[in-house]
């Protein structure tokens, strides 16, 4: 068997493929596609290389530097916002926000009586702070990789358009982690961008660190 993107006698990839992220990205799209979960798994292991990761406090602090409201957000924002919101079963009691943002999700479920426990983490201090001024709820600074909660904490967790920040060498500790502080019959709620071969931007401007596809997410 060849390596996927170069056709190199060495599957699925060549140790020079292996060295470059955006080809390794490209090989786990090929491998989802074709039901390969044995090789797929193989290609999350740190000795492939990732995307740089700009992912800090100060990166995301200037980045929520400005205003920003639900009501001004652009339609197919406020339409996933609202889809997520509908998979949120009515009986949710403690709902956790992974990466909250300005929060958008809260300021929605605000808006629609909601009286949930929210509790909400992000790695940005500026974020937090808005959120504490904003919302009722539990918000502290931290991290995705050590999420500070314990077994069976919450009903809901959501992770909207975070995935894409989270090295995918660390993805299935992370989502072992989520599964973990869900109660049982618990609903983990995400969204990602799709599709967005990422091999033809001159600048990754909002640090994603993999792309996503349908069958990956499958």
């Amino acid at each position: 068997m060849h390596c996927i993107t170069c056709d190199k006698n060495k599957y699925p990839l060549c140790s020079n493929c292996s060295r470059n992220p955006y080809f390794v990205e490209k090989a786990r799209r090929v491998l989802a596609q074709k039901n390969g979960l044995k090789s797929l798994k193989q290609l999350y292991s740190e000795k492939y290389a990732e995307i740089k990761n700009y992912n800090t406090n100060s990166f995301w602090n200037i980045k929520f530097s400005s205003p920003v409201s639900y009501a001004n957000e652009p339609s197919v924002t406020k339409e996933r916002i609202k889809i997520a919101a509908s998979y949120i079963p009515r009986k949710t009691k403690r709902l956790l926000d992974i990466g909250t943002g300005v929060g958008l999700i809260e300021e929605y479920l605000g808006s629609q009586g909601k009286t949930y426990e929210i509790y909400g983490i992000d790695i940005s201090q500026k974020s937090v702070n808005i959120l504490k001024k904003k919302f009722k709820g539990d918000f502290r600074k931290g991290s995705v990789y050590s999420l500070p909660y314990g077994k069976n904490s919450f009903d809901v967790v959501l992770a909207l358009e975070v995935l894409e920040h989270i090295s995918p060498s660390k993805i299935l500790r992370v989502l072992g982690k989520v599964n973990e502080i869900l109660k049982p019959g618990g609903v983990f709620i995400c969204s990602v961008p799709l599709n967005e071969r990422m091999w033809g931007l001159t600048v990754n401007e909002s640090s994603h660190l993999r792309e996503y596809s349908p069958e990956l997410l499958e």
